[in-house]
Parts: C-alpha cells; structure tokens; sequence
C-alpha cells in the first residue's frame, strides 16, 4: 500500500511538525524521518514521531509516513501527510 511522506510542517491530527532532520527534501521541505517531533495542543508540547516508512529510508532510520504516530498522551495522535513522494 502507497501513503504519502511528511514533511516539516505537515499537520497532524492535534497540531503539526515541527522538525524534519532527513536528508530528503520534497518541494525545498525537509522529509520528517523517526525521532522528529509534532506539536500536541490537548497535551500542550512537543512529542516525537514514530516512523514507520521501511520502503525509504535515511541511512538505518525509517521516514515519517501519512498516520504514523505522535508519541504523546493522546490515543489516536496521527500524521497527515502532505507530500507528493510516497513510499511502496
């Protein structure tokens, strides 16, 4: 199945990203990968993101792909990826 990439900035379900360290770039934006952080407005902070995307990859570190999770307290905290690059 094919989702989209996130990139720095990309919303999420309860707030947005915030930092994106890959080495890729889409449209002059970095690519999220696994560690970078998403604002939560019911948590009030900013959390990591955890990437699931294993078709590319940053070095050993997964990408932050459409519905991956933010690590906050909240159940169903999820990335809404912008991209136009997707992942196979």
């Amino acid at each position: 199945m094919t989702k989209k990439l996130a990139c720095l900035g990309d919303p999420t379900t309860n707030g947005n990203i915030v930092t994106a360290s890959s080495s890729y770039f889409e449209q002059g934006k970095k690519v999220a990968q696994s560690g970078d952080m998403a604002t939560c407005r019911s948590c009030k902070g900013t959390f990591p993101i955890m990437g699931s995307c294993d078709g590319i990859m940053d070095g050993a570190t997964r990408l932050v792909q459409d519905q991956d999770r933010v690590m906050c307290r909240c159940p169903n905290h999820r990335v809404v990826a912008q991209a136009q690059i997707f992942n196979q």
